[in-house]
């Protein structure tokens, strides 16, 4: 069963993913996250509510505090993964991304989980594929084309590069920080969820002050439901990786939820017209197959 949420929580992220890169192109990375993320905290913090109206759940505010510098982490990495995907090319950026699945492994070591020869396979394949699939060669100057669309292979700016790897960093961290602030019950994986979702909100609150942005200036209400819809997605995707964790291991859930990457990558080939060079494929297949080796080690 938690291998089922993982793969639901990777179904989730990789669509929110997608369309969050798109409406960055739009409207830029902070009124995105700051739209979106306001959406899926107030629904969770009614989920909450309903919680402990109910007597379901308990507080615990240490379990709240590792949650929410998790989802401190966890919003800026989103940042810097919309910012990327906004760049582009968008079906390279995401398995660069998940590369972060790396560190829960580690955590699953230190706590003597020893790993088979599958998963230190998987993990050396994966570090493979995103370095085949952030330096192979393309078309010069065609990162922006591809990024809205155009159909043409492209080298992956350092830029880009250095923003996908920043995100990694960030989702490995808020994948272990949903790990450790869940108990055994699902009910502590809503409230790790929320904690999150809550510490993520003030890192947006500080920087849409600190640079005076109105988040909804200009937006319709057409386009402020799509960007609702953005944030319950991540935060769905939140809440099924931790419960994942509640049901099962945390390396497993983690490398299961970071197939996301098929699911971005393959929107935006349909949508976008998005193609990529020769070994650029390679690296995304080796990546994505080093994930699954890892799940299976």
């Amino acid at each position: 069963m938690g291998a089922l949420f993982a793969l639901m929580s990777s179904l989730s992220w990789g669509t929110s993913d997608f369309l969050g890169g798109r409406a960055t192109q739009r409207f830029g990375a902070l009124r995105v996250l700051a739209c979106s993320q306001f959406v899926a905290l107030a629904l969770l913090v009614a989920a909450v509510a309903s919680l402990l109206a109910a007597g379901a759940v308990e507080l615990d505010a240490q379990r709240l505090a590792v949650a929410g510098l998790g989802g401190c982490a966890g919003v800026v990495a989103l940042a810097m993964f919309y910012s990327a995907l906004a760049i582009g090319p968008m079906a390279l950026v995401p398995p660069i991304a998940a590369s972060g699945v790396a560190l829960p492994v580690l955590v699953g070591l230190l706590r003597g989980d020893a790993p088979g020869a599958l998963a230190i396979f998987g993990l050396v394949l994966a570090v493979a594929g995103v370095v085949l699939a952030s330096t192979a060669p393309g078309v010069a100057g065609a990162t922006e084309d591809v990024a809205l669309g155009a159909n043409s292979p492209t080298r992956l700016a350092p830029r880009t590069l250095l923003l996908a790897l920043g995100a990694a960093v960030g989702f490995a961290l808020i994948f272990v920080a949903l790990d450790w602030a869940t108990d055994d019950s699902a009910a502590s994986a809503v409230t790790a969820t929320a904690g999150a979702r809550l510490g993520g909100s003030l890192v947006i609150v500080a920087a849409l002050l600190a640079t005076r942005t109105r988040p909804l200036r200009g937006m319709a209400p057409r386009t402020l439901a799509g960007l609702g819809l953005i944030g319950i997605l991540d935060s769905g995707a939140n809440l099924g990786f931790a419960l994942a964790t509640v049901l099962g291991r945390l390396e497993v859930a983690a490398v299961l939820a970071s197939l996301y990457p098929a699911v971005t990558s393959g929107l935006a080939a349909v949508v976008l017209g998005d193609r990529i060079g020769r070994l650029q494929f390679v690296g995304v297949a080796c990546a994505i197959g080093g994930i699954v080796l890892l799940a299976q080690g």
